[in-house]
C-alpha cells in the first residue's frame, strides 16, 4: 500500500498581502512546478492549497499536483479570519482522508503549513482551532506555521503544534518565498523517509520547536 501524506498550504490572502499578490502567485505557481515535476514527492504528498481572507477558498482541492495544469490565481484582498478557515480545513480533512483512502492509500497524519503576515482579526478563533487539533478527533493535523510581516509570534505559538518559524525583520516577499522553500524541502525529505521530516533551515526565519502538547 502506498504511503500519502495530505497536505494543506494554508496561505492569508487578506488586504495586508495586497501589494504582494504578484509575488504569492509566483510563489504558489513555483511549488505547484517543483512539486508537478517531482512526481514521488507529488505521489507521497497529495496538496490542497486554501487561500484566506475575510472569506476561505480552496484554490486547489486535494490533489496529485502532478495531474493539476496550473496554479489558479489568488486574489488578494479582506480581514483575516482565523476561526473561519480553520474550520473549513477541518470539513476538508474529513473528506479527503476518507477519499484517499478509498484510493487504496495508507494514510499519515494531516499536515497544515500556515503561512500568515498578520494576525487574526476574529476573536473567536481559538474555539475552530482547538476542534481542529482536538486529539480526540482521530484525524487532527500537525501544524506548522511561518509567521513574516506583522504576523505576532505569541499567536503563532498558539497555533504551531509540530513547528513554528518567525521571521527575522526580512521583506515580506523574501520570507514568502523562502517559507515556500522550506515547505518544499520538508515534503522532499518526508517523501523520501515516509514519515515527516521538518526542513529547519529556512533562510530569513527562526525556527522554534514547539512543545509536544498534541499526541500523534
Amino acid at each position: 500500500m502506498s504511503l500519502c501524506l495530505p497536505t494543506y498550504v494554508v496561505i492569508d490572502a487578506s488586504t495586508s498581502m495586497k501589494p504582494h499578490e504578484g509575488v504569492l502567485n509566483a510563489t504558489l505557481a513555483r511549488l505547484h512546478y517543483n512539486l508537478a515535476t517531482n512526481p514521488r514527492v507529488s505521489e507521497f504528498a497529495q496538496v490542497c492549497v486554501v487561500a484566506f481572507s475575510t472569506d476561505v477558498h480552496v484554490v486547489i482541492p486535494m490533489s496529485d499536483m502532478e495531474q493539476v495544469p496550473a496554479m489558479p490565481e489568488v486574489i488578494c484582498g479582506g480581514r483575516t479570519e482565523y476561526g473561519k478557515t480553520f474550520d473549513r480545513v477541518r470539513e476538508c480533512i474529513e473528506q479527503d482522508v476518507s477519499n484517499l483512502r478509498m484510493q487504496g492509500l495508507d494514510v499519515l497524519r494531516p499536515t497544515i503549513f500556515f503561512l500568515t503576515d498578520g494576525g487574526p482579526t476574529d476573536a473567536r478563533w481559538q474555539d475552530a482551532f482547538r476542534q481542529l487539533v482536538d486529539r480526540d478527533w482521530p484525524r487532527h493535523p500537525h501544524v506548522i506555521a511561518y509567521g513574516f510581516g506583522g504576523a505576532k509570534r505569541d499567536v503563532l505559538e498558539q497555533v504551531a503544534t509540530k513547528a513554528l518559524f518567525i521571521a527575522d525583520g526580512s521583506d515580506t516577499e523574501s520570507a514568502l518565498s523562502a517559507a515556500i522553500t522550506g515547505l518544499l524541502n520538508t515534503l522532499i525529505a518526508s517523501s523520501k523517509t515516509g514519515q515527516m521530516q521538518i526542513a529547519t533551515d529556512v533562510r530569513g526565519f527562526q525556527y522554534v520547536e514547539v512543545a509536544q502538547e498534541y499526541v500523534d
